[in-house]
């Protein structure tokens, strides 16, 4: 929606690279917002984890905050 113009949005910026990049949105707030680099995964509990799931997690623990 914000990207159509209908209004702001407050989105990680690993969501948004793309939009940023071409200016298709562009941060209006960015000496107000503070980037605390937490982000979450919840899955149910079993005897067995999924590969595809450890798979996606670990993915996700070394590329998503890389400094």
């Amino acid at each position: 929606m914000a990207e159509s113009g209908l209004g702001v949005a407050c989105l990680p910026l690993f969501t948004i690279g793309r939009q940023i990049a071409d200016q298709s949105l562009v941060s209006v707030l960015a000496d107000h917002v503070e980037d605390v680099g937490e982000f979450r995964v919840l899955w149910p509990s079993s005897r067995q984890r999924s590969p595809k799931i450890r798979a996606f997690v670990t993915f996700m623990a070394e590329n998503l905050f890389r400094p």
